[in-house]
């Protein structure tokens, strides 16, 4: 197989395109726009060299889902063929054009505006966009959108790519889902190095090419690791762990994402209202018509402009147009972590609470606990995505947290609790919830 096209890259040093179709799909107005949507969200604010897009990202998932079907279809040339190297790997380029400003952030916007907005018709209105996945769907199987139309001419079947971005079973071979939507999937592999680098941690590094090597198929199409691959899949889950404990969860961040997600609910809710803001053309056609095209005009210079052209002219909601200075400003809200029976407890004294932001002129929707899980391995009895099974030396399949005491430690859910509010309110919320 010729190489296409090379593309240089600070992770993988160079993402080979094999097929001219990847190009055509990479030039589309949809494809495009991934360049202004970041990677991490908020991640910056703390990290500030973690600016990197969802556009990069998306050719490395490529990258490494290409890699992938590579390295099985020479083991197992009977099972893997090459049509379907080039739809997975396809699949893997496409599966983030559904995201929104600041990626996963916009899908919590999202929650944040259906929760604080007392409309009842807002999840039916907005709820699609509680996951990007719907969104990337949507693109690949309506006949308007570029990408559809390069992949109707090329004769790729889009219900299936539309099946795989969603983590639905295809062919019922399970490789397909499993490099697109699983637990050691080529979006993970991929995105765990970048973040890593562009972090400046060093937590994401780990040898590809010896993971690609450990990996072999099933007689029904299931990728299974080898025995002596056990460290290679233990180094991605402690990087995941690592990553998410001091990078994704990081309390700064979570304020600063608070902040924009509680900016950007704001507004659409205001409007919605038909209430006299200020606010860019492109967020008022979103709420007339919330659907993937006017989706793809929000991107994160849009609210950044939006930022900026709320604190210019925004003369009638006094709480948006102080939010988008804050924001600016980098004077972010501040944070307290809770425990589960403490978190519980200043619920209970929520009206305390109340009182006292609104004291210092900000609206009691301008606090909350920020209540997030995580669990690094989910055992195959308890979900419905792969396990990752390891191939004994004696031939018979275990599974990988039975194998390993490393990843067997990290099975177990845990929940965070942080308490957001306004900087002003600092001293007396710390006081209430050291006395509760």
């Amino acid at each position: 197989m010729s190489v296409y096209r090379s593309i240089a890259d600070q992770v993988h040093k160079y993402i080979d395109i094999y097929d001219k179709v990847i190009i055509d799909i990479i030039d589309t107005w949809e494809f495009q726009r991934l360049r202004r949507i970041i990677q991490l969200g908020g991640v910056s604010v703390s990290y500030p060299s973690a600016t990197h897009s969802r556009f990069m990202h998306s050719l490395g998932t490529h990258h490494v889902a290409n890699r992938i079907g590579q390295f099985l279809n020479k083991k197992h040339p009977d099972i893997f063929t090459e049509d379907e190297i080039k739809q997975v790997s396809l699949t893997a380029l496409i599966h983030d054009i559904g995201h929104g400003p600041f990626s996963h952030m916009f899908e919590d916007t999202t929650k944040m505006l259906c929760k604080n907005y007392e409309n009842s018709n807002c999840t039916n209105k907005y709820g699609i966009f509680l996951r990007h996945e719907n969104i990337s769907e949507q693109i690949v199987l309506d006949d308007e959108s570029e990408i559809a139309v390069i992949l109707e001419k090329e004769g790729y079947n889009r219900k299936q790519i539309g099946n795989l971005i969603q983590g639905k079973s295809v062919d019922d071979k399970p490789f397909k889902n499993q490099i697109i939507n699983s637990q050691l999937d080529a979006d993970a592999l991929d995105y765990l190095m970048r973040d890593s680098v562009s972090t400046g941690v060093s937590f994401g590094m780990y040898n590809l090419e010896r993971l690609f090597d450990m990996m072999e198929l099933t007689k029904d199409g299931t990728i299974t690791i080898r025995e002596k691959g056990v460290q290679s899949v233990e180094q991605v889950f402690l990087a995941l762990y690592m990553q998410f404990s001091r990078v994704y969860f990081h309390k700064t961040v979570r304020c600063y994402e608070y902040m924009l997600k509680l900016f950007i609910s704001q507004l659409i809710q205001k409007i919605d209202e038909g209430k006299n803001i200020a606010s860019l053309p492109f967020l008022k056609d979103f709420t007339d018509k919330p659907n993937w095209k006017t989706l793809m005009t929000l991107t994160d210079d849009v609210i950044y402009t939006q930022l900026h052209y709320s604190v210019a002219k925004e003369q009638n909601d006094d709480f948006i147009k102080k939010l988008a200075n804050e924001i600016l400003r980098r004077n972010l809200f501040k944070s307290i972590p809770l425990t589960e029976d403490m978190a519980a407890k200043v619920l209970e004294n929520s009206d305390k609470i109340n009182f006292i932001v609104r004291k210092h002129g900000y609206p009691t929707i301008s606090w909350d606990i920020d209540q997030f899980g995580s669990r690094y391995y989910t055992p195959y009895e308890e979900t419905n995505r792969n396990a990752i099974m390891i191939k004994m030396k004696e031939g018979h399949l275990k599974q990988l947290s039975e194998v390993s005491d490393v990843i067997a430690s990290l099975t177990k859910p845990k929940y965070n609790n942080l308490l957001i509010f306004p900087a002003p309110c600092r001293n007396e919320i710390k006081k209430l919830v050291s006395e509760i």
